[in-house]
């Protein structure tokens, strides 16, 4: 039966919309204050774009009907479609003053209100700036990463792993960002945020981290072609591990089969540079160069959902032949918003090949991992979400990740369960 009806709504949204019959403006002058028809006649000239008609219907029907708050309503979103901010922000004015207005309604006028200030700063090319602190918990059953057999291989001989070695633990990140973007022109923009975060573990200590970052992306359409450039430092001071600094850059093209449809075509870049000291005194042999290509396909369902699509490898070449592998990797997405809350599902999975054999784990065989990776997510805005105007520009996220890694060495043979939540308060200014 539910199977049916998938089919059946299918069969209606493909039937051509002129096998019904259509309201005439004829009808209309007939019988002006007929809502019914009226709102008949508005629906079939939304459906075919004659903007200026609907405008014209609905300004009619809210002088005849002016207490009615939906029409004033329905004005708007057509307002907010076409782009007319100075008609949107006299609409809103409109119904501000409706002595039927709630709260909730009020307050998403004036988020409206506060987007459209906000494209006037950038159509004016000014920066707008921010501020992000967030807060994020995460908690793992594997945080050592055991083994399912909880032995390993050290210099070919198999041993087990030590009785206090933890398992379940979590942690907890602190962190700020200051932010900027800029419109540069119609077709062209620009953004960066420079962050510090701070890691702390509650049992264990291998997570624990003091970091920095820099991210800088620049964006230009040039006619269905969507060019993007990213470049992201992460460096990574360990409290108990090795501090190592990552430089990526990412170049990016998203060409518009459709309206609803791209093809996403990349390449990408990195320097991994491992800091040996006095305790990590061969961490250097880690240090990487890699690049890759990658090729994708998204398809927009409708506004609220869409399916997405990534296939790619790189090549790492380390110092040390042992550490270095050729990833391949296959990844689909699935994305819709319910009411206020964004929802992602995905798999991944990755393939890695090592170049040489680890002589300080199994000197005969050279590393092959399938790794496979199910995540669901769930992110928004509180203020939506609760509807209270405190927790305006608060947003929280969520997620589990489930992780399961097969190899031909059994050091790698395991399974984790990762989550996740975070709150971030951004200042807008």
């Amino acid at each position: 039966m539910k199977k049916f009806k998938i089919i059946l709504i299918f069969f209606i949204i493909l039937i051509p919309s002129n096998l019904f019959s259509e309201i005439s403006y004829n009808q209309i002058l007939e019988d002006p204050t007929n809502l019914d028809l009226n709102l008949q006649y508005l629906k079939e000239q939304e459906t075919k774009g004659n903007y200026k008609a609907v405008i014209a219907t609905l300004e009619r029907l809210s002088d005849i009907y002016s207490d009615n708050l939906d029409l004033k309503l329905y004005l708007l979103s057509i307002s907010l479609k076409i782009d007319s901010k100075e008609r949107t922000k006299d609409i809103i004015d409109q119904i501000k003053r409706s002595p039927t207005l709630t709260t909730a309604i009020r307050q998403r006028l004036d988020k409206i209100v506060s987007t459209l200030e906000a494209q006037d700063k950038q159509q004016d090319n000014e920066w707008v700036q921010f501020i992000d602190i967030g807060y994020n918990t995460t908690l793992e059953n594997n945080v050592n990463t055991k083994s399912d057999s909880n032995s390993l291989y050290i210099s070919d001989s198999l041993s087990n792993y030590a009785t206090d070695t933890i398992d379940d633990d979590d942690y907890q990140n602190i962190g700020i960002k200051y932010g900027a973007y800029k419109q540069l022109s119609d077709t062209s923009n620009i953004n960066f945020n420079v962050g510090k975060a701070f890691t702390r573990q509650n049992r264990d200590k291998n997570k624990e981290n003091d970091a920095h970052s820099l991210f800088v992306n620049y964006n230009k359409q040039i006619d269905k072609n969507y060019i993007s450039t990213f470049y992201t430092l992460n460096e990574n001071n360990n409290i108990h591990e090795s501090d190592y600094v990552v430089h990526s850059l990412i170049i990016e093209n998203r060409f518009g089969l459709k309206p609803n449809q791209n093809v996403v075509l990349s390449g990408n870049y990195s320097l991994t540079d491992y800091r040996t000291d006095n305790v990590f005194t061969a961490a250097e042999d880690k240090n990487n160069e890699a690049q890759g290509l990658a090729v994708g396909y998204e398809y927009f369902i409708n506004q609220n959902n869409n399916i997405k699509f990534k296939y790619g490898f790189n090549d790492y070449n380390a110092k040390l032949d042992s550490y270095g592998y050729d990833n391949e990797y296959l990844r689909i997405s699935y994305s819709t918003r319910v009411k206020t809350i964004n929802f992602n599902i995905a798999q991944t999975i990755n393939y890695n090949t090592y170049d040489k054999a680890d002589t300080f784990v199994k000197s005969d065989t050279i590393r092959d991992d399938e790794i496979k990776t199910n995540s669901i997510s769930m992110s928004g805005s509180l203020n939506q979400l609760l509807n209270y105007e405190f927790l305006k520009n608060i947003f929280y996220s969520a997620s589990y990740s489930e992780i399961r890694s097969k190899s031909n060495i059994l050091n790698y043979d395991y399974n984790k369960d990762i989550f996740k939540f975070g709150l971030t308060k951004r200042i807008t200014f």
